[in-house]
């Protein structure tokens, strides 16, 4: 079980995919139970690794989530979704009963990119976090007199009026 405060538990990843809660070992029972358990397919320990990998994966991506910021909340529940979704696209690919599984593959993993662009624009508004890996370089404009200014090379370009050949 990962130790990061906002990471998922294992009923906050089955809401995203509640037929996967179905009680396997009573055949025919289309009991849903909301939760991963030891009965169910993946069990609440495989679960839970799924969830664990996501948890990693989406550190090592944007390092360590600030805890102590203004947005924090917004940060962390950005960051708890994200793997919501990310932990039950890769349930659903691990664990294909039929082909359809893969058309919900597609669709859960592109509500986890989502999530993850979520998560990406809530560190840009608080400042923190690895959020693009090419820096963004800014600079003031330049001075009105900054082309003139001896030493500039400006002094050297002179106007004749005319090209003389």
């Amino acid at each position: 079980m990962t130790g990061e405060p906002w990471a998922p538990t294992v009923t906050d990843v089955a809401r995203h995919i509640p037929t996967r809660t179905r009680d396997a070992k009573s055949p025919g029972s289309d009991t849903l139970l909301g939760t991963f358990t030891v009965n169910t397919t993946p069990t609440d320990a495989q679960a839970q690794t799924v969830i664990d990998d996501a948890v990693a994966a989406l550190t090592a991506e944007f390092g360590d989530l600030p805890l102590h910021v203004t947005h924090s909340p917004g940060i962390q529940a950005a960051a708890r979704t994200a793997v919501e979704w990310r932990s039950a696209a890769d349930i659903e690919i691990a664990y294909p009963v039929r082909n359809a599984d893969l058309n919900v593959y597609t669709l859960l993993s592109a509500r986890a990119d989502m999530a993850r662009q979520t998560l990406r624009v809530a560190l840009a508004a608080a400042g923190s976090g690895q959020v693009d890996l090419i820096p963004m370089w800014s600079m003031p404009d330049p001075p009105g007199w900054g082309d003139t200014s001896p030493g500039s090379g400006a002094d050297m370009v002179t106007n004749t009026g005319g090209f003389h050949g």
